[in-house]
């Protein structure tokens, strides 16, 4: 008879074999997951766009569809035909100002004429930086054509990768238009999409599940009204006074102010030079007309923004700066929204549970 295997031996081979089995299924998991992200990489600033835009509307989805009788489906194509009537159609307006703008500017450049319109008589009356920025302003206006004539071949690189960006950005208006969409697809399934919610935080927390739930919400509500809601109100106001005014270039200045405001950037820094060409080239009234209308929308944030953020959602303006600008540089013109909340729900959940762990200390 041969002899029965070591029960160590047989131990082994059971681990070696329950080894085998656990890198196989965990190998074939990753695989799957792998697969699942290329198959999903294209839509996924969409899909997590959407996601977002879902969470945003919910609200109001909510108090429509008890108007509605808990009609899910009406309800949100009607949330959806408005967000997309209300964001997209502005959007696709600004960008085809703002590719005649730059054509305008590509043309003169070309063809050497582009100049600067000199300063009124008056400008050199004005206290204190009268002179200095009249004599500057007019030799800047007398000398631009041949300052830029040994640039041209930079500055025409330079538009023709402005109108590539351009290009992408209207692509990034579609796919603001898709994520709308999804959005919408979204909130007609809301209860189950909520209920999976909760049940993947509870398994990656635990029984602290809910409450990262619910603060991830709040968060991404309190972002999206107090800092992009704030930046798209302020940008229209402004915008909408750059072209009653007639500013030249008026969406170019539009696209500006969103980065601006988007990042916390004061937009008093804007409003400076502006002031000072409305009062070179208007009329000394309305010059201080618009002047006053425009230093108050520089400042207007300041009014809205207690107003709409919520309590706790204290986030750093680096924060929401570096998220405005990464997720621009990641997903195109969506990521110039898509960062600043991600990365401030990041923050804001890692902060929770640094708090918490303090407090078990």
């Amino acid at each position: 008879m041969s002899a029965k295997p070591n029960l160590p031996e047989k131990e082994n081979r059971q681990y070696v074999n329950i080894a085998i089995d656990l890198i196989l299924k965990v190998g074939i998991l990753f695989l799957v997951i792998f697969l699942c992200f290329r198959i999903l990489k294209p839509f996924l600033g969409m899909l997590l766009w959407g996601l977002i835009i879902a969470i945003i509307l919910f609200p109001a989805f909510h108090r429509l569809r008890g108007w509605l009788g808990q009609r899910n489906k009406l309800t949100s194509i009607l949330i959806t035909l408005v967000a997309l009537s209300v964001l997209v159609l502005p959007s696709i307006w600004l960008v085809n100002q703002l590719v005649e703008g730059v054509k305008f500017l590509a043309g003169h450049i070309q063809e050497g004429d582009l100049t600067i319109p000199p300063p009124s008589d008056s400008v050199a009356d004005w206290p204190l930086i009268g002179s200095w920025l009249y004599e500057n302003w007019l030799e800047l206006s007398e000398n631009l054509g041949d300052s830029l004539r040994g640039f041209i071949p930079q500055i025409v690189s330079w538009g023709e990768k402005t109108l590539g960006t351009l290009a992408n950005t209207g692509i990034g208006i579609l796919q603001f238009a898709a994520s709308i969409i999804i959005a919408g697809i979204f909130l007609v399934f809301f209860e189950k999409g909520s209920n999976s919610g909760r049940k993947i935080f509870n398994k990656v927390v635990g029984e602290r599940g809910d409450e990262f739930l619910d603060i991830s919400l709040q968060t991404i509500r309190n972002v999206a009204t107090g800092v992009l809601g704030v930046a798209v109100i302020q940008t229209t106001l402004m915008g909408v006074g750059l072209i009653l005014a007639n500013v030249p270039l008026a969406a170019v200045w539009i696209v500006l102010i969103l980065v601006m405001t988007i990042a916390q950037i004061p937009v008093l820094l804007f409003n400076i030079p502006l002031i000072i060409y409305l009062f070179a080239f208007m009329d000394p009234f309305p010059a201080v007309l618009w002047a006053l209308y425009f230093l108050v929308m520089g400042m207007i944030d300041n009014i809205f923004k207690p107003l709409l953020m919520g309590k706790g959602s204290d986030v750093p303006m680096l924060v929401i700066f570096l998220g405005a600008l990464g997720g621009f540089l990641a997903f195109g013109f969506i990521g110039l929204f898509l960062g600043s909340i991600v990365l401030s729900l990041a923050h804001k959940l890692y902060s929770t549970w640094v708090a918490s762990e303090e407090s078990l200390t």
